[in-house]
């Protein structure tokens, strides 16, 4: 019985380092959802205008496309961020 302390030990370990490096591939609360404008899909720069959405925040190139995702209902929007990032 004692063999097999250090094995059932050995194996928890292992399984839950296992878990760790399979972590959520979502964003961070807060993350950037995002690279370019969800709007235009232009370059952002530094101060570009943002929005919270969902867990993160978008950005945009300029106030006018902030404006329109203002305007926007959430199916818009999340369809707006998936051509953005390319995912559907």
């Amino acid at each position: 019985m004692k063999k097999l302390v250090p094995f059932v030990a050995f194996l928890a370990v292992s399984l839950l380092s296992g878990c760790a490096q399979h972590a959520d591939t979502a964003p961070a609360k807060g993350a950037l959802l995002a690279n370019v404008c969800v709007i235009s899909g232009e370059a952002l720069e530094a101060g570009s205008p943002t929005a919270e959405f969902g867990d993160g925040h978008v950005a945009f190139c300029c106030d006018k496309c902030k404006a329109k995702w203002d305007k926007m209902d959430d199916a818009g929007k999340k369809a707006a961020l998936a051509k953005a990032t390319g995912t559907k």
